[in-house]
């Protein structure tokens, strides 16, 4: 958990830099385009194919002592994974010009977005090599390196934009990918080295287990598929705008992303094996009970946070984002299109829970239904919306965000909708009552945060009057009282509300240097047991 929010920080930091170095312009528009098509194909294998098909399987080989299929599998798996990006890499790779002339860059900056690109492709194959290995280990309960493999990815990147951008330009930056990516792949081969990895150039298309994995991929990478495609129509929406838009919008995305991939993600990743578990011994209720808990432990965590990033979003974007070649209309942009961003939080952060509810079911064709469907609802309110109000809205781009916002929450209430009806419906006071709480705490957070800075006398707000805004340090401490009393409201009448989320919560304090122990303890005897003497 520590690794994983550490490297979520670093991919602010990277941002930071980032924005610094080369503001929202036409050079950060066309590297921000030339991840696209190198992501869709890397996370389609990595989602798709290893973390949900290729883990359970091999892991089950494991634990039987079966090493020598183990590695047959895994071989293939891998080869399998390595020929399909390399086919559709080279594709890519010669292709470019062609895919990238799609989109709305200035002319003079298409090449640049090209060269590009083709690094960007080939870190991509060498993440997708590190992400296999993660899921090896991940198998043998190795977590460690794993959860530190992303922290060296950021740490590359940050490597390529301040030491190798002043003699590459942003070119320097996707060097950094390259960098970065290698690290990912190079810090976990010497502990797969300790567990006898043996690799074997073969494909076995006739292994059941093979078979099987590629079966169990298919639904869940059209899934990825799709998402990763509402991504690439909201960076090509936003390339037909003003220069920079493209930039501004991923900058947006990454801050409203980072607390659901740490609070959203984290809580769904958890309760799955206890949903999967559950639903396969026919304990309805129990299913539900377990649903219910971590659908209101998320929103009891994301709602206040959207509540911040909507409220907050000027100072927030001026820390993380305001320095160097980053200028105020960029800042402006950026917390306009992420406040709109924010309305959505809760359900995209939900929906992830909801999505796994229906994978222990071993239903991966109604997410995939509702994502198709998301998609096209997103493509054609963000074109409406840029349509009607183009001409009069000062930040178009911010037209996306929201757009975003309502697609993510018809995903979610929609896939609640289904899984209520497939669970013979939900307890309507278990199911509403939490949430209700939840809803009147923030609505009061949200006067609280709103009123100290928005608050004027004689035309003049009264904070700056106060304190001197314009200096980082003054900025960051303004911003972090202000939501520390914001947040202290929203724990106080969740308090008061009884709220069992809260509970929970302060239940885990006094467990967590237990916790830690167990996980040590844990590494230690499967350490023990794995490792060849």
């Amino acid at each position: 958990m520590v690794l994983m929010v550490a490297s979520r920080i670093l991919g602010l930091l990277r941002n930071w830099f980032l924005a610094g170095h080369f503001g929202a312009g036409g050079e950060l528009d066309a590297y921000t385009i030339a991840f696209v098509f190198p992501d869709i194909l890397a996370n389609i294998l990595i989602t798709g194919a290893l973390s949900v098909a290729f883990i359970p399987i091999f892991a089950s080989f494991i634990t039987r002592g079966s090493k020598d299929e183990a590695w047959d599998l895994a071989s293939s798996v891998l080869n399998l994974s390595l020929i399909t990006f390399f086919i559709f890499g080279i594709i890519i790779f010669v292709f470019a010009p062609y895919f990238l002339n799609l989109f709305g860059l200035e002319p003079e900056f298409v090449p640049l977005a090209v060269t590009l690109t083709r690094i960007i492709t080939l870190g991509e194959l060498l993440l997708v090599l590190g992400s296999f290995f993660s899921s090896v280990l991940q198998s043998y309960y190795r977590f460690i390196i794993p959860a530190i493999a992303p922290v060296l990815y950021n740490l590359g990147i940050i490597f390529g934009i301040v030491f190798l951008s002043p003699f590459f330009g942003i070119i320097g930056a996707a060097l950094g990918v390259l960098v970065g990516a290698f690290l990912h792949a190079i810090s976990q081969i010497f502990v797969l080295q300790k567990l006898q990895f043996h690799y074997r150039i073969r494909v076995d298309l006739k292994n059941p287990e093979v078979l099987k994995v590629l079966k169990l991929s298919l639904p869940r990478a059209l899934g990825v598929g799709v998402s990763q495609l509402e991504w690439a129509v909201s960076i090509f929406l936003a390339s037909l705008l003003a220069t920079g838009s493209v930039a501004i919008l991923k900058f947006a995305q990454d801050l409203q992303n980072f607390p659901i991939g740490i609070f959203g993600l984290t809580l769904a990743t958890a309760a799955l094996p206890t949903l999967s578990t559950e639903w396969a011994s026919n304990k309805l209720e129990d299913f539900k009970t377990t649903f219910l808990s971590s659908l209101h432990q998320i929103l009891y965590l994301s709602v206040p946070m959207s509540v911040i990033l909507a409220v907050l979003r000027i100072p927030i974007v001026r820390l993380a984002l305001g320095t160097g070649k980053f200028d105020w209309p960029a800042t402006v942009a950026t917390a306009t299109t992420m406040s709109y961003f924010a309305v959505g939080i809760f359900a995209q952060a939900a929906f992830l829970l909801t999505a796994r509810a229906f994978y222990s079911m071993h239903d991966t064709v109604t997410p995939f239904k509702i994502g198709s469907i998301s998609l096209i609802i997103h493509v054609i309110l963000s074109s409406s919306l840029l349509f009607i109000f183009g001409e009069t809205a000062a930040i178009k781009v911010s037209f996306i965000g929201l757009s975003a916002a309502i697609s993510g929450i018809f995903s979610f209430l929609t896939s609640l909708y289904l899984l209520d009806r497939r669970v013979g419906k939900f307890d309507r006071v278990k199911l509403f009552l939490p949430a209700l709480k939840i809803i009147i705490a923030s609505g009061a957070m949200a006067v609280l945060l709103y009123l100290p800075l928005h608050i004027k006398i004689n035309g003049h707000y009264i904070i700056d009057l106060i304190i001197d805004t314009t200096r980082a340090v003054n900025l960051l401490f303004l911003t972090g009282a202000v939501a520390t009393a914001g947040l202290g409201v929203y724990i106080l009448l969740t308090w008061w509300f009884k709220s069992d989320e809260l509970k929970a919560y302060l239940r885990l304090v006094p467990d967590i240097t237990k916790f830690k122990g167990f996980v040590a303890l844990k590494e230690t005897i499967q350490t023990t047991k794995t490792t060849p003497t």
